[in-house]
């Protein structure tokens, strides 16, 4: 889809690969190098603690309102001119996605390579048609030394094409110089080939009903041939898990030495307890999420906030950014305009939870009833009534208390 939707912008040069360029290209998508095949995205989801940090992460990213907004002086008015981006962005990002999907994509892959893009197709007004999410496993910056013009190198069709960074939504998951991306396979490759290797030794460890190898000595020179077929004997005793507990008969003069280290004694269980550990340290997202670590629900609430403050809030500040830079005209950014992604959607909890909230909102006089009743989807209150601001001091309207008319 994308090739039909990008190949009319002049913005996009399309670059066929010799052979050996698209062996590279292979081979940096699916192992990323050669010395630590197992960390590859199709074996690294398959790990638990990583799948479940990537589903937390893309779906609190997916479900984010976004607001169109512009400062006008001390008030923050709803930005109604630019429908364009209303449809785009809260209706339909393009015609095989949701927004809420197109999200999902871009942190998604901003998770694994370390950069999310999507192509920003516009009519021949300028107004904004669509945004399409790139893969982005192996892409490539690419600048002119001479011009100091840049591009980004994506695979899409199967074709390597060119896209000027003005015509692309750009989301680090963590970068150095806001040009390359770093992933999570980048930053967690050591946790996660060490996790991936103890669940490839626990497959086989059970797999083969839980025995370890080892060494037959029989007290006499052999064969070959004979070696083989006494191997293959007291193999089939510990091959599989329908020959566990069976009992193995040894002639006279043969013992066994078993070769390797228990579970226990290799703290089987302590180690993957740690990866989780590990994978909450590179990504912000508290063990509990992780479904590890202390199950208190007080203090899982607290680091319910602390996982929107200190792990989402940075993504979500770059993306808003970023969105209003590449989606606005420069006369709307001079005017005022901005992106606000709604993280209370995150924070709404249980019915006390938010009825203390909108409390505390109203008593302070930040929030009207109309506010609150528009966050619980309620429609206002008839003839203006939810209007009204209201403090602590007699709990009366803001105008009486500051004209001195307080009963």
């Amino acid at each position: 889809m994308i090739a039909s939707q990008a190949a009319a912008a002049s913005s996009v040069t399309y670059t066929e690969l010799d052979y050996d360029a698209m062996l590279r290209r292979i081979e940096r998508i699916f192992s990323l190098d050669n010395d630590a095949p197992e960390i590859a995205v199709a074996n690294a989801e398959q790990l638990s603690p990583v799948a479940a940090a990537h589903r937390i992460l893309t779906d609190s990213m997916s479900v984010l309102p976004i607001a169109l907004r512009r400062k006008a002086g001390g008030e923050r008015q709803e930005l109604d001119t630019r429908h364009d981006l209303d449809y785009v962005l809260h209706c339909r990002m393009n015609d095989a996605m949701s927004p809420a999907m197109g999200k999902k994509i871009l942190m998604s892959q901003a998770f694994w390579h370390g950069l999310g893009a999507a192509y920003i197709e516009r009519d021949a007004l300028g107004r904004v048609t669509g945004l399409y999410p790139l893969q982005t496993a192996g892409y490539q910056y690419m600048r002119d030394r001479d011009t100091g013009q840049s591009w980004y190198a994506f695979t899409v069709d199967d074709m390597t094409r060119k896209f000027q960074p003005g015509d692309l939504l750009l989301c680090f998951f963590e970068t150095y110089d806001g040009k390359h991306g770093r992933g999570m396979l980048d930053l967690a490759r050591e946790t996660v080939a060490t996790d991936r290797a103890a669940q490839k030794y626990l497959r086989k460890f059970y797999a083969g009903g839980g025995a370890l190898s080892g060494v037959l000595e029989i007290e006499s020179d052999a064969t070959p041939q004979t070696r083989e077929k006494v191997r293959k004997a007291f193999q089939s005793y510990a091959s599989d898990m329908d020959s566990v507990y069976k009992m193995a008969v040894v002639d006279k003069g043969m013992k066994y030495t078993p070769i390797g280290i228990s579970q226990s004694d290799a703290q089987f269980i302590e180690s993957r307890g740690f990866s989780v550990a590990e994978v909450a340290r590179f990504t912000g997202i508290p063990e509990f999420m992780l479904q590890s670590g202390k199950q208190s629900y007080n203090s899982n609430e607290q680091q319910q906030l602390v996982f929107v403050t200190n792990a989402l809030v940075p993504h979500v500040t770059m993306w808003e950014q970023e969105w209003a830079y590449k989606l606005y005209t420069d006369k709307e950014l001079r005017d005022g305009c901005y992106m606000r992604f709604n993280v209370s959607a995150l924070m709404r909890g249980d019915d006390a939870t938010r009825s203390k909230f909108y409390q505390t909102m109203v008593y302070s006089g930040i929030y009207n009833l109309d506010e609150c009743r528009a966050l619980e989807e309620m429609n206002p209150m008839p003839d203006g009534l939810g209007q009204n601001f209201f403090i602590t001091k007699n709990l009366d309207t803001v105008g009486h208390i500051v004209h001195g008319e307080v009963k």
